[in-house]
């Protein structure tokens, strides 16, 4: 079997998710090249305002031109910007990495990323993934600040589809109570 009749089989096997490849997320320096930039010449700014204009219509039951996905549970918490005409596709991973550093700047420390490529149903299903968990402390009541981080970009065929933010929190004794998620949502979108 040749090389493309593996990938082409891989692709479109009759098992609909399969995993192709599981790896640390790493970026390029030429994609570090481009987000310096991005985040240099402030393009950031009005995509930004954008999203957090969205996000608080969401709040409020209204809709808008941006659509987001709000999770709200009593252990989690979280949002998902859903890519349209509005966003251009070129800025989701420049958004992924922006939240991070942004998330990092709060006390977080990234405990681990990975790049996930799978079959879904036709597709091939890319998910960027970045872990962040609090400061590491011993003694009790340890704080756990908004509580574990996690965010992804989830692409369909390289195109992007949704950037989702959730933050898990710790319910046991030894730690203290979380800090409110929406706070941290202001401090992200603050530039």
């Amino acid at each position: 079997m040749t090389f493309f009749d593996k990938i082409y089989h891989q692709l479109f096997s009759a098992n609909k998710n399969k995993v192709l490849s599981h790896e640390t997320l790493n970026r390029s320096e030429k994609e570090k090249e481009r987000f310096a930039d991005w985040i240099g010449n402030e393009k950031h700014h009005t995509l930004l305002d954008r999203i957090h204009h969205a996000y608080h219509m969401k709040l409020t039951d209204i809709k808008d031109e941006i659509p987001i996905v709000l999770f709200r549970s009593a252990y989690a918490n979280g949002f998902a910007i859903k890519n349209n005409d509005e966003i251009l596709n070129k800025s989701f991973p420049f958004l992924l990495e922006y939240f991070k550093l942004k998330i990092v700047e709060l006390g977080y420390r990234q405990a681990g990323s990975d790049k996930k490529v799978s079959t879904k149903e036709g597709y091939v299903l890319t998910v960027e993934k970045y872990y962040l968990k609090p400061p590491l402390q011993v003694k009790p009541p340890i704080d756990q600040l908004y509580g574990n981080i996690a965010i992804e970009l989830h692409l369909l065929n390289d195109t992007p589809n949704y950037l989702k933010i959730t933050a898990s929190i710790y319910s046991d004794r030894a730690y203290k109570s979380h800090l409110d998620f929406d706070e941290m949502v202001e401090k992200i979108f603050a530039y």
